[in-house]
């Protein structure tokens, strides 16, 4: 076990001082271990902040010198173990101090084993004390657009697992007799089901998508016989809702990896024939047709999605978020020139930074006056509308009152713009 943890320490060091994401590494963990590394790394990024602010803090008086840093991912992971898993004391133990002496010399192995013998002693008080899930970086991109009493409540959002959310295609009987049915028709089930195994899987009749997601094509009405171009549209739940709803739809995506799942994921769910796809830069598709819609899925920060992947609490800074907002204006920009007179612009970003959604809008607004706000109207979102006719998705606009652990969305900005002339 020493050196699996060993390996796993490595892996943590690379997506802390990389800012790698969690799913770049699946293919490194071979799949009878894959649930545990996911368990493991999943709680380590629920708790580090508090790990880095007020557990080791308690224990750890030096600053430890650089060529010493590992031993800091050493302690990260092993505290977690102590903590929040179930694992044996003896093995966290024995494991950790093992994969310091791998990497540092017998003092480092020392000095881990005595601060992990130490979080040990205080295990009960530790347990006892306030808990705070947001790195500083993280607080900093979040406090330039909400409150503290926001923030907070957002922060309440880390320890749930979140569920799993169902689109069903539509005049389609809901096969699943255990799902809460959210306001806005999405299915909700607890997070510990395998999809595979759930009912009618194979039979192509809904498909995996976050509340948040699902909200972005029900603000269109009519799609039948339109032309839609979805840009960055992988993995494609909503070109999935594109289709189902009757547009014919062009898919456009730079991985070529990503379109493969698309288009094995569009063709379980049996709506391919209506369906393009090409791979390309979204700024440089060109088309020699103009388009009814054009969903615009903006690449972003993604750090609406910090319940998921939980790690974009400790990789992403305001740098992250400013230099996606550059792209998304060229994207909006490019948008135009493939757009049909009187058509529509679907602006959509899974990110909570208003510089990526409200305030990108009103500045594409300010300089196009040929465009206006098509306001959103969505049973069931009322609390998620803006004064300006924006649909803001915070974690805890989502509440499940009769299941509290069943509760929260993905943070999500939804725009929709009509081309006047």
């Amino acid at each position: 076990m020493s050196d699996e943890r060993a390996q796993y320490v490595e892996i943590l060091q690379k997506i802390l001082t990389q800012n790698l994401p969690l799913n770049s590494f699946k293919n490194d963990i071979p799949d009878v271990k894959k649930n545990f590394f996911n368990m493991l790394f999943l709680t380590t990024f629920r708790h580090l902040a508090f790990i880095q602010e007020t557990v080791l803090p308690r224990f750890v008086k030096k600053k430890i010198p650089q060529k010493q840093k590992i031993l800091e991912f050493v302690l990260y992971l092993a505290i977690t173990e102590l903590l929040f898993l179930d694992t044996p004391d003896y093995a966290v133990l024995n494991s950790y101090v093992n994969a310091a002496k791998r990497y540092t010399d017998k003092f480092g192995a020392n000095f881990v084993n005595a601060v992990l013998r130490n979080v040990l002693r205080d295990k009960n008080n530790l347990l006892q004390l306030p808990n705070s899930f947001f790195s500083r970086n993280f607080l900093k991109i979040l406090k330039q657009d909400y409150s503290n009493d926001e923030i907070q409540t957002m922060q309440k959002f880390i320890p749930l697992e979140p569920a799993l959310d169902i689109t069903l295609k539509k005049d389609t009987s809901n096969p699943f007799t255990n799902a809460v049915i959210l306001p806005c028709g999405t299915l909700r089930l607890p997070a510990n089901n395998k999809v595979s195994s759930l009912p009618a899987f194979n039979d192509g009749i809904w498909w995996i998508q976050d509340v948040a997601a699902s909200l972005a094509v029900k603000t269109l009405k009519n799609l039948t016989g339109k032309n839609v171009l979805d840009l960055c549209a992988a993995p494609g739940g909503k070109t999935a809702q594109l289709l189902d709803a009757g547009a014919s739809v062009t898919a456009v995506d730079i991985s070529e990896n990503r379109l493969k799942t698309l288009s094995e994921n569009i063709a379980r769910l049996n709506l391919s024939q209506n369906l393009s796809v090409v791979c390309a830069d979204a700024l440089q598709f060109s088309s020699s047709q103009q388009f009814d819609v054009i969903l615009i899925d903006a690449p972003c920060s993604a750090i609406g999605t910090f319940r998921r992947h939980p790690e974009i609490i400790f990789t992403k800074t305001l740098d992250d978020v400013k230099k996606q907002t550059l792209l998304q204006k060229e994207i909006l920009e490019h948008a135009i020139s493939l757009l049909a007179p009187q058509g529509y612009i679907l602006y959509v970003t899974c990110s909570l930074a208003k510089s990526e959604g409200e305030k990108q809008i009103n500045s594409f607004l300010k300089n196009h006056s040929e465009f206006e706000i098509s306001p959103i109207s969505i049973p069931g979102t009322e609390n998620m509308l803006t004064k300006d006719g924006f649909l803001r998705v915070l974690p805890q606009s989502v509440v499940v009152t009769d299941y509290p652990a069943l509760s929260g969305a993905d943070g999500f900005f939804i725009a929709c713009l009509k081309r006047k002339i």
